[in-house]
């Protein structure tokens, strides 16, 4: 056993010494002695991107909760259907500006008063980031929800209502839950570019951007971004206790779910629409933007090299991820709170920044080779969304019992039995969620790819941010209509992926039984 652990061990410093790599790059000599740190337009930025963050996570976050209350009370309860409202969650961020852009478009011909307010500033940003991060936030909660003790549910019943139970018992107590949703989002909008850039609207991460383009010192932009990523970081420390709540219960309420009636199951109702809404819409705007099928088919000759590329770099990036983030996540999830808090360093920093440390340090080092390379973007996508995987591992971690797997370690015959036979199949749900979780993030991103990728190449996102600042056309509409199937279709093939590991499972304990 010990090569394995000598491993793992391995692996976690890796983990590590990866997530801190860009770092080094920001250790530039840059001074900020009469350079105006703080002035009014920086302070202006700080508000705009704040604001934004804030109304996403605010709106999302009601959104959410409604739409999971709404799904818990209603028919889909104990179906596995209800799960088919996150088959988008990782779609990228342009689907939904581009939707947003193309029924601006039809909605506002012949005022272009609506359409100038409509397509720059900071509403189409709020509205895209709530329609991005929706199902995320719906499945956090719907999530809680089932893992709320039925026990408390059957008591409270007999004292109050279904909209009682509901809103003095189970929303307090899964509270934690909700919140943390709400964080993640305003973490992930106060991080992003993409959307602001697109929609004209003036952030502080664009800023920094802005400060790397004209050539300024990282170190200087590192000193510069540092209280931003402080904060961020903060948040996501004060998040992870409501994440951890979701692995706590162990009882899934199923057929116990609360019964509402009058307003309160017609705000569920709506909330269900919009998800519903914010699923379908894409994908028919899409349609009718296409008009015929010859596009479509244009628009897949164009993209295949591009899409090609992209799901190498997802798929290298996902490898790089569950290699190392898998016993990083196990190995922290146990451990004090700093530690915690520099394993998920990289989620507080905005992409562009991850991308800028990263190619200084490894071009002023002996590796300098590797940035003439695909895996380099790879690399840059791997440190920036390892940390969600570390969650993932972290969370399965705490649902398996430590003793169990030290039993199975004694009684092992070789450290490869030991792997295969228990390690493996009681990380199995861990795994194929982060290496998915991974894959789709890194599908779609834009930002570290712009600064990391070689000559020569270009990644589906860049193509379509290309296409989209020179109008949004039909064949930027077949991009995202591909985009949007393979999203789709691994996200499904991973849920099915998951049901049928589950029904094994199950079937192997009555046999047991």
């Amino acid at each position: 056993m010990r090569k394995s652990r000598i491993a793992c061990g391995a692996a976690v410093l890796g983990y590590f010494l990866l997530i801190l790599l860009p770092v080094a790059g920001f250790g530039g000599e840059g001074e900020l002695s009469g350079v105006p740190v703080w002035n009014s337009r920086r302070l202006g930025l700080v508000w705009n991107s704040f604001l934004m963050a804030f109304l996403s996570a605010c709106g999302c976050t009601v959104t959410g909760v409604l739409a999971a209350v709404g799904i818990h009370s209603g028919r889909l309860r104990n179906s596995g259907r209800r799960w088919f409202f996150l088959l988008l969650a990782p779609v990228p961020y342009y689907i939904y500006a581009l939707t947003w852009m193309c029924m601006v478009r039809w909605a506002g011909r012949g005022d272009r008063r609506w359409f100038a307010v409509s397509m720059t500033g900071l509403l189409p940003c709020v509205i895209v980031d709530i329609m991005a991060f929706l199902p995320m936030v719906t499945g956090l909660v719907l999530t809680a929800m089932e893992h709320f003790d039925r026990q408390q549910i059957e008591i409270a019943r007999v004292y109050g209502t279904g909209h009682k139970v509901l809103a003095r018992v189970m929303l307090p107590a899964i509270w934690p839950s909700v919140s943390a949703a709400g964080i993640l989002v305003f973490v992930l909008s106060v991080t992003d570019f993409s959307v602001p850039s697109l929609f004209q609207y003036q952030t502080y991460t664009l800023e920094l951007f802005s400060e790397y383009s004209r050539g300024c010192d990282l170190g200087q932009i590192g000193r510069l971004a540092l209280p931003l990523i402080l904060l961020v970081l903060a948040m996501i420390l004060g998040a992870l206790g409501g994440l951890r709540s979701l692995s706590a219960g162990s009882a899934s309420m199923g057929a116990h779910g609360v019964e509402l009636s009058g307003i309160w199951a017609w705000m569920g109702k709506v909330g269900v629409l919009i998800c519903i809404l914010q699923l379908m819409v894409p994908a028919a705007v899409f349609v009718l933007e296409i008009r015929d099928w010859v596009s479509v088919r244009e628009s897949i000759v164009l993209c295949r090299k591009e899409l090609a590329v992209s799901v190498v770099i997802a798929g290298l990036a996902s490898l790089t991820a569950l290699a190392l983030a898998g016993p990083a996540g196990i190995w922290v999830e146990d451990k004090p709170m700093p530690l915690k808090a520099l394993a998920l360093f990289p989620v507080a920093v905005p992409s562009s920044l991850v991308a800028m440390g990263l190619l200084q340090t490894v071009n002023g080092s002996c590796f300098h080779w590797l940035s003439q390379t695909v895996y380099f973007p790879a690399l840059g996508c791997a440190v920036k969304y390892m940390p969600f995987a570390v969650l993932v591992f972290m969370a399965r971690a705490r649902g398996i019992p430590r003793e169990e797997l030290e039993i199975a370690r004694v009684y092992a015959v070789s450290e490869g039995e030991y792997f295969f036979r228990v390690l493996l199949p009681a990380y199995r749900p861990a795994v194929l969620g982060a290496g998915v979780l991974v894959f789709l993030l890194t599908l779609g991103e834009e930002g570290i790819t712009l600064v990391l990728m070689p000559p020569g190449y270009e990644t589906l996102a860049e193509k379509v941010y290309n296409y989209l600042h020179y109008g949004a056309g039909e064949l930027v509409s077949g991009f995202c209509l591909i985009t949007v199937a393979v999203t789709a279709g691994v996200m499904a093939g991973a849920g099915r992926m998951m049901s049928r590991r589950r029904k094994t499972g199950l079937r192997g304990r009555g046999k047991k039984a």
